[in-house]
């Protein structure tokens, strides 16, 4: 990741960032491109329409600044998103006046993952590059929480149901393929009664959850809580001994595909 920089005449501070993200490109895009998602991923209130000229306002009454700009690039085709931006008023404006510098976002695909690669230039100081540098630091990091959170939330809705199925599923071949739309094939499972990994260990525990719990069954109760690629599921379960709740902590790909899953009962 390449850090703020000068450049070679030593009058242009620059900051250039290349970060990784945990989502797809299409889904970053969205969210660069739409005024609602924007201002969600920025926690502010921004103001635009995705075509060049269009004015660009973003403001965060929580600390007194208003940024302002104009959009200059909007290319759906290589996700390339262009504004100038500076601020309109707060601390700064003087220095730092709205429309000033030239921000350019570009998302790169990488699989079910991308790349965003930030370039701002005609910054007024080294000074004020190397502090830009640590807020988008900052707001990459959100960025990439926010469309994490979008692309997993819609994958766990198609591969949760099955990791339900297979638990409630007595008939082995129809068990295994439950897991093997939902799961990786090296998945790791761990609770208070096996660790183990693997699609066919995991297959043969739920078969003896059956064998030696006659009558056990197993539901989700709504409640998801996704961050960074991660997921806390809350469950219920009954059996022979009564009802019991927990919840699963599960590691699972933008797509919903799970990786590892530890469950915890609660006493």
């Amino acid at each position: 990741m390449e850090r703020a920089t000068e450049g070679g005449d030593r009058s242009t501070p620059k900051v250039e960032l290349s970060f990784p993200i945990a989502a797809s490109a299409d889904t970053v895009w969205t969210i660069l491109t739409d005024p609602a998602r924007f201002s969600a991923w920025m926690q502010g209130e921004v103001a635009f329409e995705a075509r060049p000229g269009s004015p660009f306002s973003a403001a965060f009454p929580n600390f007194g600044i208003v940024m302002g700009g104009e959009i200059r690039t909007v290319e759906p085709d290589v996700r390339c998103f262009e504004l100038t931006w500076g601020t309109e008023s707060g601390p700064q404006a003087e220095e730092y006046p709205a429309g000033s510098s030239l921000l350019s976002l570009t998302v790169h695909a990488e699989g079910a993952r991308c790349r965003l690669q930030l370039r701002h230039t005609g910054l007024p100081s080294a000074s004020a590059a190397r502090e830009q540098e640590g807020g988008w630091h900052f707001q990459l990091s959100r960025l990439d929480l926010t469309a994490n959170r979008i692309d997993l939330a819609a994958g766990l809705e198609r591969t949760l149901p099955d990791w339900i199925a297979a638990w409630n599923e007595q008939d082995e071949a129809t068990r295994m393929a439950a897991l093997h739309r939902c799961c990786k094939d090296d998945i790791i499972f761990r609770d208070d009664w096996t660790g183990l990994s693997g699609i066919g260990l995991l297959g043969m525990h739920i078969a003896n959850c059956h064998r030696y719990m006659p009558g056990y069954t197993l539901e989700h109760t709504g409640d998801v809580r996704i961050c960074r690629g991660e997921a806390l599921v809350g469950w219920r379960s009954t059996g022979p001994g009564g009802p019991t709740e927990g919840f699963n902590h599960i590691r699972a790909d933008p797509d919903g595909t799970i990786r590892r899953v530890t469950g915890f009962q609660r006493p």
